[in-house]
Order: structure tokens, then C-alpha cells, then sequence
């Protein structure tokens, strides 16, 4: 359940990255193309290595809703044992044309002076399989392509590209070239050298807009045990770990978390049904938004959590947050404290232990990380290949311990809780908080979102981690108590940034559903706009309140992803997307996938790791913050949500929809 994989960033960062024909086992010294056929979306690629035949084969499905003119997808090759002969011409197999390596090449060259821009010292940004890059022309006017971190620093990046705009201007652009000179084909197989690391492959078909990236075989040893043997393992894990030792080490806080599930999980049997509305959609009204000193007043009344200062900067996609987390962990004095929900065991996840565990021997390290989250993404195969020999720790929790003293504290799970929360503090003068996690989706993969933030608030948020730490530890409940009562309340740095603004700090706890009432009511005060970006919108009453904005001429638009890592989800989104437009809301798909979890109404913003579904607001522990300051509001509807109008596509008309995205949408409304 992982983000999908554009063929043609392969084609910007060809030179920086290399899945060779030699990974699958087939000899390439001869430099002799394979034979393609296709027949639907099945490929059967037949080479001939050492004078003998050999067959790959892969087939993919079509995309439900391409965000744009070329839809894009990967495939794993499959070597058949037995290749057979070749498919006959009388056969449903046609014979697609194969470009050769040298062709390949040329028709980059030409791209590369396409995609960059004609200013010197001006380039383009791009994501790719194993990372991303920019391409730029230097101050001969050359074009250069680098790896980002090697981004000179004078260099103005005028675009950014996600892999399916990407795809789609490098695609178009390919097409051109293509129907120049074979223009009876309309199926190409694509090879591409890469400095002495053999050939990319990769398929093109004009006629139906699609473009496939064909991997090698995985090698099962890179995520670690058997999947089997790791699903056993995790399972007694959690009867044993989570339940048993949760209940004998945190028996007042397991038990409550517990029966708070038990009726949360009840109470969303009471959400509102989604039923057709016979309503006349009004136009939008264009009115003055909501009075946001009496709505803060609303919030200091009903939350209960205080005002506090702060300065709040937008960190947005991996490419910005993860150095700049990373440049603040090597300047690190005193101590870092990461609360994470998931950290995986990928090779950006090892990446991160290995920094974290090289600043342990000088100064603190804590790490909190949710069990059942952290394995569960751990057996997960990633959607982008892993860097060759990498192979992964079988527990991210031992190999955190191991050659450092990183201090780690899983959160268990009893009754099948969970905590969601990404929230980490450096110096305690530094918090970053959002959606990302440590992991290769958040790095290279997704649209997401942290925010760094300075000031007083910090002295809160690491008030919270202390008692969180103290929970999670050998003592349990009692030491949480402990803390509660004679733990030392930090100030944080004298000086508070003269950027600070007013941030309020919102939360899912035991029986304390902060971010659900405090959304909930803004969306009902809304006069002017909602804007809610999240790629798990499951939640009725979210829904409704939703609908019942726009039908009071409220200005409502709802980005989803156009892809999601969670495929039952997907469906039960593309039907609630139908539901909102046709009640006058207005939706939008981004291309990729979304993780952004963020709401602004009336220039109140709130967002962090909370989602739009029954999980995050009513069961799961969450973080989020919130603010009604002018400034940020204005930078953030700019920053995250005009930006993400701009680059999504606009639903114009219902997407068609089977019994099985219903029954997800209405299973997935329970959690």
C-alpha cells in the first residue's frame, strides 16, 4: 500500500539511478533488445542471453482516475521458468516496437533541454525511484542535472515536479518525437542507458495514455524474515506484548484507552447516513467569514487548551522538511525527542536511526514509536526500489538500541489503539509537527507537510512528550503520574522570534476529541470558505457538515489524492467525491498521492497528523495545531491550498463507481 512510481521521472534522473537488465539475471554484454508483445495490459519481454530464450512477463491494472494526459504505473517482471515460443502473429500478442538504447538516449538529451529553463542559473526540481534531483543550466548555460543535496545553493528553482506531472510533460513531450518517426506504432517499449549500469526499461502506449515502469524481481531479502514467519512473529507480539505486559505495566491507562475505543467504535454506528439532498445548491455567497475573536474565544471555552506563542514555518514535502530536520539534528546541543508514529525499516528509515544514533553518544536521544504502525509498515513492500545490497533491520526498535544509546520506548497497543501523533523536538527550543513519519514515502514519495516551530509553545509540546516518555517507560502509569505531579515545567529559550504568532495546540486523547469538535464547529460557523485538504476522508459527520456549509453559500473545496496507499480507501473516496460535488462542493484529485492533513476555514488553519476519518478524530491519539493569525492564514492558503488547487484536477462530472466502493466507504465510516 504504497505511492506508485512514474516511468518518466526515470527519464530526468536516468544518470543518477540504476535498475539494470543484469538485476534479472539476463547477460546484456551482447547489448541486444529484447522482443516485446502486448496483448491488453499484459508484456511479455523475450531476450536472448548466452543463446538461450528468456521471458519476462508483468501485467498491471488500468488507473481509475488519471490526473493527467498520460496516466502512469510500475509493474514488477516476472521470469517464467518455461518462456515457450514466441507469441505467433495470428495470436491476441501484437509485436510492439522496442526503441533501442542509443535512440533512447537522444530522445533524453532532448528532454533535459526541454524541461530546463532557458535563464541561467535557473532549474526545475523532479522526483524520481531513488530520490530526487534538479536540472538546471549553469553559468555557461549548460544544462547540468544533479542530485538535489548537490544543488548549487545560488541556483532558483522556478518549477516543481511531482512524478505524475512529470510523467505527463515528459510523456507529451516523448509522444511528439515518437509519432515523428514511427507513425504507423503506437506502443513502444523504451530502453535507456545509464553509465555501464545496463538499460532502463519502460513502455509507452499512446493509444490508451499510459506508461509503465517495469522493475526487476524483488529480492525478498531486503525487507528481512518471511512474510509468513514476520506475520506469526508480529501476532504473538501483540497478544503477548501489547495486551499482557500493556495491562500488568499501564493497567488505569490501558483499560481507559480500552473502553474509549470500545465507545467511540459504537458511537460511529450514530453518524449521520449520507442520504441525496433535494436541496437547490445556491451560488456562493462571497459573505464576510466568521468573527475569529469570538471563535478563539469559542475554542479557550471548549477545548482546553490555552493560547500560546509561537513561530510556525511550513515545511512542505520531504525535499524541504527532511534536510532541514536533518541539519537540525547535527547542530543539536542538548537533546532530541522524536513522538513518531511509524518508523519503518526502509532505507530512509535506517538513514535517520543511523543519524540519531551517531548524535546519541553526545548528547540525548528518546525515540517514541507506535508498535503496531511501525511493524505493520515494516513487512509493507515499498512502491520505489530499495538502493542495491540494502537489505533491512528486522526490528527497527533493536536496531535503534544497537552501536548508540538511542533510548526507545514503544507505545503499545492494547485493544488495538494507536498512536498517530509525529511530533519532534530538538534543544527543546525547536518542534517540528505534521504528517510525515520516518520513512521512504515521506522522503521521495508523497505530498505532505510539517512545520517547524520556535517559541513558548515549544516549552508545551515537550511538556507533552515528558509525560508520554514517562508512560511508555519501565513504570507505567505510575511514572506518568509522577511526572504529572513533580515533573519540572521547562520555559524554553528567553527570547521569543519575532515572527511568533498565536497557535493553540489540539488533540485526540482518551475521552478528550479536541480536533473533532473543534473542526466540526468551525465548518458549521464557516460564512466565507472551507478548505480541507486529507487523504482519508471517511467520516460522516465530516461529510455532512461539510454539505451543509456549501448549501448555506459556503465557498467549499475538498482536495483528495488522486492515488491513495490504501485501495479500499481510494474507492470509498471517489464515492464521496461524487456525493460532495453533486451537493455543489467543489472537489479536486491531486496528482499522486496526498497526505497533506490540513483545514482552513475562514482564516482559522488547523492541521498536523489528524485525519478526516473516525480514526483521528474520535480513536487514535493525534497532534495538530491551529491558528486564526491573518499573516499565517493568508501564507498557508497560498502555500499549501491555492498551490494544490493549481497543480490538482477539478472533478467536472461523477466518477463510476462499483457496490465495492460503497461497502468500503460505509465499512471505512466506522474507523
Amino acid at each position: 500500500m504504497r505511492a506508485k512510481l512514474a516511468i518518466v521521472c526515470y527519464l530526468v534522473a536516468a544518470r543518477i539511478v540504476a535498475t539494470s537488465t543484469d538485476a534479472w539475471g539476463v547477460d546484456d554484454s551482447t547489448n541486444a533488445a529484447p522482443q516485446a508483445f502486448l496483448k491488453g495490459r499484459q508484456l511479455r519481454l523475450y531476450f536472448t542471453s548466452e543463446g538461450e530464450r528468456v521471458m519476462f512477463s508483468t501485467k498491471w491494472k488500468k488507473l481509475r482516475l488519471p490526473t493527467e494526459d498520460f496516466s502512469y504505473t510500475v509493474a514488477t517482471l516476472k521470469r517464467e521458468n518455461a518462456p515457450g515460443a514466441l507469441p505467433s502473429p495470428s495470436s491476441s500478442w501484437r509485436e510492439i516496437k522496442v526503441i533501442e538504447a542509443a535512440e533512447g538516449d537522444r530522445f533524453l538529451r532532448k528532454l533535459a533541454m526541454h524541461l530546463a529553463p532557458a535563464e541561467k542559473g535557473h532549474g526545475v526540481h523532479s522526483q524520481y525511484a531513488m530520490g530526487d534531483a534538479v536540472l538546471f543550466r549553469d553559468p555557461a548555460g549548460n544544462v547540468r542535472l544533479v542530485p538535489f543535496e548537490a544543488k548549487p545553493a545560488d541556483v532558483i528553482i522556478d518549477r516543481r515536479y511531482g512524478r505524475h506531472e512529470l510523467a505527463a510533460t515528459a510523456a507529451g513531450f516523448i509522444e511528439q518525437e515518437l509519432r515523428a518517426a514511427y507513425p504507423n506504432a503506437t506502443a513502444f517499449v523504451l530502453l535507456w542507458n545509464r553509465r555501464g549500469a545496463g538499460e532502463f526499461i519502460a513502455v509507452l502506449d499512446l493509444a490508451e495514455r499510459e506508461a509503465l515502469a517495469c522493475y526487476p524481481p524483488p529480492d525478498d531479502a531486503a525487507r528481512g524474515a518471511p512474510k509468513l514467519v514476520g506475520n506469526l512473529r508480529n501476532l504473538s507480539s501483540f497478544v503477548l506484548k501489547d495486551h499482557a505486559w500493556a495491562f500488568l505495566k499501564n493497567p488505569v491507562s490501558s483499560t481507559s484507552r480500552t473502553l474509549h475505543q470500545a465507545l467511540q467504535w459504537t458511537g460511529t454506528f450514530f453518524e449521520p447516513k449520507l442520504r441525496q439532498q433535494s436541496a437547490i445548491i445556491p451560488p456562493v455567497a462571497n459573505a464576510p467569514g466568521m468573527d475569529l475573536a469570538e471563535w478563539e474565544q469559542w475554542l479557550d471555552r471548549h477545548t482546553g487548551t490555552p493560547r500560546e506563542r509561537g513561530a510556525i514555518r511550513p515545511l512542505i514535502n520531504g525535499e524541504k522538511f527532511f534536510p532541514h530536520f536533518e541539519r537540525r539534528v547535527a547542530e543539536a546541543q542538548s537533546c532530541i525527542n522524536v513522538h513518531v508514529c511509524i518508523f519503518d525499516r526502509d532505507d530512509i528509515a535506517v538513514q535517520v536511526a543511523d543519524m540519531l544514533k551517531a548524535r546519541s553518544s553526545s548528547i540525548e536521544v528518546k525515540v517514541i514509536l507506535d508498535r503496531l504502525n511501525s511493524r505493520g509498515a515494516g513487512t509493507a513492500p515499498p512502491a520505489t526500489p530499495m538502493p542495491e545490497g540494502f537489505v533491512a533491520p528486522r526490528f527497527i526498535e533493536k536496531y535503534l538500541r544497537e552501536g548508540g544509546q538511542v533510548q526507545v520506548h514503544p507505545q503499545l497497543n492494547p485493544g488495538f489503539t494507536c498512536d498517530h501523533s509525529k511530533v519532534f523536538l530538538i534543544d527543546e527550543r525547536f518542534a517540528y509537527i505534521g504528517g510525515m513519519n520516518f520513512g521512504r514515502e515521506y522522503r521521495y514519495e508523497w505530498h505532505d507537510l510539517m512545520a517547524e516551530v520556535e517559541g513558548p509553545v515549544v516549552s508545551s509540546l515537550q511538556r507533552e512528550f515528558d509525560k508520554k516518555w514517562a508512560q511508555t517507560g519501565l513504570w507505567g502509569d505510575c511514572g506518568l503520574a509522577a511526572q504529572s505531579v513533580c515533573g519540572e515545567l521547562k520555559s524554553g529559550p528567553a527570547d521569543e522570534p519575532a515572527d511568533s504568532v498565536e497557535l493553540r495546540r489540539l488533540y485526540t486523547k482518551t475521552f478528550n476529541r479536541q480536533i473533532r469538535q473543534a473542526q466540526l464547529e468551525a465548518i458549521g460557523r464557516a460564512r466565507s470558505y472551507v478548505f480541507l485538504e486529507n487523504a482519508y476522508l471517511y467520516s460522516n459527520d465530516m461529510i455532512v457538515a461539510l454539505v451543509r456549509a456549501r448549501l448555506r453559500g459556503v465557498d467549499v473545496r475538498v482536495i483528495l489524492p488522486g492515488e491513495n496507499d490504501f485501495a479500499p480507501g481510494h474507492g470509498s473516496n471517489i464515492a464521496v467525491a461524487n456525493y460532495l460535488r453533486r451537493h455543489g462542493v467543489r472537489v479536486y484529485f491531486y496528482p499522486g498521492m496526498s497526505h497533506v492533513k490540513a483545514l482552513q476555514v475562514d482564516g482559522w488553519v488547523c492541521f498536523g497528523s489528524a485525519n478526516s476519518d473516525a480514526l483521528s478524530l474520535r480513536l487514535n491519539r493525534e497532534a495538530n495545531l491551529a491558528s486564526s493569525d491573518a499573516g499565517f492564514a493568508s501564507r498557508f492558503r497560498q502555500e499549501v491550498f491555492e498551490t494544490d488547487f493549481a497543480r490538482s484536477r477539478e472533478l467536472k462530472e461523477d466518477i463510476e463507481t462499483g457496490w465495492g466502493d460503497h461497502v468500503a466507504d460505509a465499512f471505512l465510516n466506522l474507523f
